[in-house]
């Protein structure tokens, strides 16, 4: 399976799978069946209520269904229905926060490289490309990994804190839900059986870019010190 590593604006590089050809068509195939239910619903509405203007019915089945993909992308951090279901994502290449110019550049491509061609002149891009990008990922700077993960944001967030633990690193409050998240991801990627090669490298840079925000030093293993971020984090915030 083809990986891409993104570099956060942590500058922590982290490894993710590129979503297959069979996931972003199962995908495409999801979002196909679900526009079709919308349209269906809008047309029995249309017949049950004869007094309903064509104009109204033309307009609600119409004029969403062309800007599904941008609309979902945009508001929904880079997935659809489909691509959710299929925990697949929109990323930037670079590792950068998602724009809405990179959404309507793959919005405005789809037209072509999907829909003019059935999805033709997009496999053979991808194929090609190699980094899970058809024509509009490559001119967005986009790509689309997959997302699977064991447990949801929140409980990524979550560690066990003991009532009376007092925070090793009071500094961890000024850390945010991304900074966590990374941790953790971090954590996972580096220990268990599959760990990467760079993971000494890659616990040191993480730990580099915590100490630098939260001004701390400590004399802990770079795991031991990320694992402490992270409790320290949960009890400085817990109700």
């Amino acid at each position: 399976m083809e990986t891409l590593h993104l570099n956060t604006t942590q500058n922590v590089s982290l490894e993710f799978p590129v979503a297959s050809i069979a996931d972003r068509i199962l995908a495409w195939l999801l979002d196909i069946l679900i526009m079709g239910v919308y349209a269906l619903a809008i047309m029995l509405i249309f017949v049950a209520w004869l007094q309903m203007d064509a104009e109204i019915m033309l307009f609600l089945l119409f004029l969403p269904l062309p800007f599904y993909h941008f609309l979902f992308e945009l508001l929904f951090q880079g997935q659809s229905p489909g691509k959710k279901m299929m925990n697949i994502k929109v990323f930037k290449a670079d590792g950068s926060q998602l724009t809405p110019g990179s959404c309507f550049v793959r919005w405005i491509f789809r037209l072509f490289d999907v829909g003019l061609t059935s999805g033709a002149l997009a496999t053979i891009f991808i194929i090609v490309n190699g980094k899970g990008q058809r024509l509009g990922d490559f001119a967005a700077g986009t790509t689309i990994l997959k997302t699977s993960r064991k447990h949801t944001f929140q409980q990524t967030l979550w560690t066990e804190v003991e009532e009376n633990y007092e925070p090793r690193y009071p500094e961890a409050e000024i850390l945010t839900d991304q900074d966590v998240q990374l941790i953790q991801e971090v954590i996972q990627t580096t220990t268990g059986n599959n760990r990467p090669d760079t993971y000494i490298q890659l616990l040191s840079n993480t730990r580099e870019a915590i100490e630098k925000k939260t001004n701390t030093t400590a004399k802990q293993s770079d795991i031991e010190y990320l694992r402490s971020m992270v409790k320290d984090y949960n009890a400085c915030h817990r109700g």
